[in-house]
């Protein structure tokens, strides 16, 4: 059987990184990964970093992947397939255009924030209806991206005739280094008249009406334009992609956009039906993804420096600390993403700051979709399983008790749930590739690409502090059993052997609920082996910290303590 090989880029803010699989005995496995610093800053070139991450590759693998001239090797000799994928560079300054705010405009916001945006002007065609004033401000919004929506098949058109009329102007009168991109997802009726107005060539970039009839959305049919738009712009502002994607004959994705294939594709293939949900806590932006049946959910968070999240910050750190002292820390890591803490403070700070920015990403994603259950404070609804955790500020921590707590403090779930660690970073690598050859990821996927973490189980209950919520017997095969009580306000961690399942009986409480149903019903639970085992959260939601600064972090202190951190 023919050995194919992949390889697959991805060239984030800080990091480029690359990985290869190989077929092996007919089964895709991963050959060798390698990471450099991405080249980005004042005009490099990013195949600089590429080539860098491809020799360590070269090394750790054992395969030639680069000839004599540093070009990758292609062919039945070489590489089968190249994915490509790109997190770095400045947000694209967007502008949205469409009839109406709560129809149009809001579809606009959840199609666009996939794709690494800044949202610098919403225009409400119904609202201004005054052409100068908008022309006026489509030129002062000084936009990289230009998205226009509205209008059913076969509707009203005239608001968005108009609104195309003053971007012909703004596309062809204004000098620009960097050519803007223009999306048109409205009324297809008008569809190749604004390809003709605005004579914009392939800067124009129309996807199907994402509202075709009154009361459906299909904003996934605008992903392809969006798609072309992303990658033009990156190709302009980020030197020697295009020379990139040419030597390896592909084009490039935006890293969130192939994450969200992976994402996509484990709740497909899941059994539980529950859906399935990605966090990913990057050095820029914090990526929050979810799927379930036809129903996809998906957005970017860059983390906002203020006295306010100063405050939350030092509220969730296991060590009491001041706001000046937080926020000194976050204004370095904006300036210094590559920064690791130094000192066990730096690590508390950076620990709290992930809550904060993971509840600050679920809240933003919350007010785009309003159909993901999500409160500020009593957390995370929706009963997705797996809930799948990435990114630097998650993986990279001393102890996995560590990142899993982080999660819990920052989602608060509730129910049943199992955790699982994207450890080595493969969602976008296996995005990528997932066209090219879709057998990759589905091998990598059931080979156990993903580390289990841990499974959560929330007990809750309207008791009062302290009192029993339930009870546990814990069957360990040939361990015997064992019983323990949890109380509320408490953490309890059970742990599950990687080579053997446990199965767990809850005898809750009459007021408690864990997830079998309805209140004070209990059952058997399996858990897989993992890394973190089983644990109970019993403390509550909303989850309630103590108002004294000192007792707040000994509090959380303690919480780590009982995971085994």
């Amino acid at each position: 059987m023919e050995q194919k090989t992949y390889l697959s880029i991805d060239i984030g803010s800080q990091r480029t990184r690359a990985w290869l699989f190989q077929q092996r005995e007919g089964h895709y496995q991963l050959a060798g990964s390698a990471t450099a610093q991405t080249t980005v800053s004042a005009g490099q070139d990013v195949r600089a970093g590429v080539r860098h991450a491809l020799l360590q590759l070269q090394q750790t693998s054992g395969i030639q992947l680069l000839d004599t001239d540093q070009r990758l090797i292609q062919g039945l000799q070489g590489v089968a397939g190249t994915g490509i994928t790109v997190s770095a560079g400045y947000p694209l300054r967007t502008a949205l255009i469409g009839v109406s705010s709560d129809l149009s405009l809001a579809s606009l916001r959840r199609l666009v924030d996939l794709f690494y945006t800044d949202v610098v002007l919403e225009l409400d065609l119904q609202d201004e209806l005054n052409p100068t004033a908008q022309l006026e401000k489509l030129i002062q919004s000084d936009a990289d991206l230009y998205v226009i929506a509205g209008g059913t098949d076969g509707g009203s058109y005239h608001p968005v005739r108009a609104a195309l009329e003053n971007m012909r102007i703004v596309y062809q009168s204004l000098p620009r280094v960097i050519r803007p991109q223009v999306v048109y997802a409205g009324n297809s009726d008008l569809a190749e008249e604004a390809r003709a107005e605005l004579e914009a060539g392939p800067d124009f970039h129309l996807a199907v009406n994402i509202h075709p009839r009154l009361g459906v959305e299909t904003v996934a049919a605008a992903w392809p334009a969006m798609l072309e738009a992303f990658a033009a712009l990156r190709r302009q502002q980020l030197r020697g992609l295009e020379e990139l994607e040419q030597e390896c004959n592909t084009s490039v994705l935006p890293t969130a956009f192939a994450m969200s294939r992976i994402v996509r594709l484990i709740d497909r293939i899941h059994p539980n039906g529950k859906g399935t949900l990605a966090l990913d806590v990057g050095s820029s932006s914090t990526t929050v993804l979810a799927a379930h049946g036809d129903e996809f959910i998906g957005s970017i968070n860059r983390p906002e420096i203020s006295s306010r999240t100063g405050e939350e910050t030092c509220r969730w750190s296991s060590l009491p600390i001041d706001v000046e002292t937080a926020s000194i820390y976050m204004l370095n890591k904006r300036l210094h993403p590559a920064f690791l803490p130094d000192t066990l403070e730096d690590l508390a700070i950076e620990h709290a700051w992930t809550r904060v920015r993971l509840q600050a990403a679920l809240q933003h994603t919350q007010e785009i979709f309003p159909n993901f259950a999500y409160h500020p404070e009593q957390g995370l609804f929706a009963p997705y399983e797996p809930i799948l955790l990435s990114g630097e500020s998650l993986i990279r921590v001393p102890a996995a008790q560590q990142g899993l707590l982080i999660a819990l403090d920052g989602l608060r779930p509730h129910g049943i749930t199992t955790f699982t660690l994207d450890e080595r970073q493969l969602m976008a690598a296996l995005g990528a590739l997932a066209e090219l050859e879709p057998l990759l990821a589905v091998q990598m996927i059931d080979a156990g690409a993903f580390v289990n973490l841990g499974t959560v189980i929330t007990a809750e209950s309207t008791q009062h502090a302290n009192t029993s919520l339930l009870t546990l017997e814990v069957d360990r095969e040939e361990a015997g059993r064992e019983k323990l009580e949890v109380r509320k306000g408490t953490l309890k961690r059970i742990e599950t052997p990687q080579d053997q399942r446990t199965r767990i009986y809850l005898s809750p409480s009459e007021f408690t609920d864990v997830g079998m149903g309805y209140v004070g019903l209990g059952g058997w639970v399996t858990a897989p082996g993992s890394k973190v085992g089983v644990v109970i959260d019993g403390r509550g939601r909303p989850l309630e910290l103590p108002q004294d600064a000192e007792q707040r972090s000994q509090t959380i202190y303690n919480w780590l303590w009982e995971l085994g951190g």
